[in-house]
């Protein structure tokens, strides 16, 4: 199984519009932050993780050509504005791509890209998809064995997903204590969202996600959805040897890290 970072930046991306900071005139690639979104793939399989508004150019970097699936944390737009780039999908395959979402969003989803559900005259190819609930248990969705895990993201609800010894969670402030109890010492590696080493109260901030990997056991923790506070060479020094702060185009590859 392969992981691919397609971006890691919160919100506003880094560099932020109108900033100034250090970390936003950086010309260190690792600092230049797409928003938030993952590809897993296997065995000529391939899953994604919510739809950036870079998805294009996050996807055409990677490489990826397909994907089998989608799945969607939750509908905050840095996760689902690349919705209509979906459509470039549909080119090739000429068959609907098959979504999970929680069901409370189903309606949301279809207000926001409605002239992708209902007939409005619209000429052009437009994104096809079939949107599915996520249950409350695991599931196979696309060659893949997937468990949801249900978070709280300030008033917001949200979904974490493990897949094998992986899991990927972003945009939530606690993480299930009874999840911890039955996670603990079976994750390889977690992309966690840790925004800043700040506070905050809807996101987990870099203690926070450094915590959780440690109630885990995780082997190795990658804090994602970064925002422009966070340097990627300055703050290294600031994580344990197990973590480390995740950067666009990064690919994890979990074979080699357990063989």
């Amino acid at each position: 199984m392969r992981v691919h970072i397609l971006g890691s930046g919160t919100s506003t991306g880094v560099p932020v519009i109108g900033c100034r900071c250090s970390v936003c005139k950086s010309n260190n690639p690792k600092n230049q932050r797409t928003r938030a979104s993952i590809a897993i793939a296997e065995d000529g399989r391939t899953l994604m993780i919510d739809t950036s508004p870079e998805m294009r150019l996050q996807v055409l970097r990677a490489g990826i050509e397909s994907i089998d699936g989608l799945l969607y944390s939750h509908m905050h737009a840095d996760h689902t504005a690349g919705f209509d780039d979906l459509r470039a999908f549909f080119f090739n395959s000429r068959r609907p791509l098959d979504c999970y979402l929680l069901p409370e969003y189903f309606e949301e989803l279809k207000a926001r890209f409605r002239y992708a559900f209902v007939d409005t005259g619209y000429h052009g190819i437009k994104p096809q998809v079939n949107l599915h609930a996520i249950p409350d248990h695991s599931f196979s969705f696309a060659g893949f064995e997937i468990e949801p895990v249900r978070l709280q993201h300030g008033n917001v609800p949200s979904c974490g997903f493990r897949v094998g010894r992986f899991a990927y969670v972003t945009d939530f402030k606690h993480f299930p204590i009874e999840k911890i109890r039955e996670w603990r010492g079976t994750i390889d590696v977690m992309v966690a969202s840790g925004i800043h080493f700040g506070t905050h109260t809807t996101h987990s901030v870099i203690p926070e996600t450094l915590q959780l990997f440690d109630d885990l056991a995780v082997k190795r923790g990658i804090i994602s959805h970064l925002a422009h506070d966070v340097d990627y060479v300055e703050h290294a020094a600031l994580l344990p040897n197990f973590a480390e702060y995740a950067f666009d185009g990064m690919t994890i590859d979990l074979e080699a890290l357990v063989s």
